[in-house]
């Protein structure tokens, strides 16, 4: 049997084929009956709701009100985000880093067969970009705590982090001779703040990777810091900045949003399939196609 959910998530790729500016700076408010559905213990405003693909784990159930205080040090369990969503200007670029810029071809501003989006393909999102959760808005992300690290699990194409709690430090530099490798989802180390903020740093991260939809690169240098913190018992406010002074000018303000408590704890699956995004490819976009040759 294919799979259900790729097909909304070829859906949206048809639609940022179509759409003049990226989706990810232009998102669309959910409807009430799609709040009311939604998949969180507590509903947010309106207004701060986006909408791009079927609101999942579609129960509210009735909840302490207000919420309950934020347990110390404990974010184990499934959260729904990123809700709220802010992002910062992107700061300008160094001369190198607008030459690498360049070469990437966003599928929201070029037709879908012209893009090298590696999403297009299935490859990995990579980190940060997956924080957004581009593919299936309000997608689950879910954090288990055990000894010396705490593993995060992200819906998306069923991917995990490993957070080492344990002490130890960053690698210096990655695919150098005597070093790691560098990975799509970096190397990354975590510590408490204070009793409810977990703070990550990042770094490794494989350059192959966009930090967003539009196309924006960076090295495999680049560090990135998560500060997630436990405002209640249903609510997780999450800021990432990004530094990567070989691209960028600047550090800046890559995301802050909030996650609520997942109202199942439970994950369906989403996936990128390989074969049914050839499929969609074939039979849709290249017979709409515009003659763009395709990006290399």
């Amino acid at each position: 049997m294919r799979n259900p959910v790729a097909k909304p998530i070829f859906a949206l790729l048809a639609l940022l084929a179509l759409s003049p500016v990226v989706v990810a700076q232009s998102p669309r408010p959910r409807t009430p009956e799609a709040q009311a559905a939604g998949n969180f213990a507590i509903a947010a405003p309106l207004s701060s709701m986006f909408f791009l693909a079927p609101a999942q784990n579609r129960e509210v159930p009735k909840m302490p009100q207000p919420a309950g205080p934020a347990p110390k040090h404990d974010l184990n369990g499934a959260w729904v985000g990123p809700l709220k969503a802010s992002h910062g200007e992107v700061p300008p670029m160094t001369p190198v880093g607008q030459a690498r810029f360049k070469l990437n071809k966003p599928e929201a501003v070029v037709h879908l067969a012209a893009t090298n989006d590696p999403f297009v393909n299935c490859d990995p999102l990579g980190f940060p970009r997956n924080v957004l959760n581009h593919p299936v808005i309000n997608a689950g992300m879910w954090f288990e705590q055990v000894p010396n690290r705490i593993v995060m699990m992200y819906q998306y194409q069923r991917v995990w982090r490993d957070i080492w709690m344990d002490g130890r430090e960053l690698p210096k530099k990655v695919d150098a001779k005597g070093a790691p490798d560098s990975r799509f989802y970096g190397y990354s180390v975590g510590h408490w703040d204070g009793d409810y903020t977990l703070l990550i740093d990042t770094t490794g991260v494989d350059d192959r990777t966009w930090l967003d939809d539009a196309g924006h690169p960076h090295t495999v240098d680049m560090h990135v810091q998560e500060r997630y913190t436990r405002l209640d018992q249903y609510t997780v406010e999450l800021a990432v900045t990004v530094d990567d002074p070989k691209y960028y000018t600047k550090p800046f303000e890559f995301l802050k949003a909030t996650y609520q408590w997942m109202v199942k704890q439970d994950f369906e699956e989403t996936f990128c399939v390989p074969s049914e995004g050839n499929e969609y490819r074939e039979s849709l976009a290249k017979p709409a196609g515009t003659g763009d040759e395709p990006a290399q």
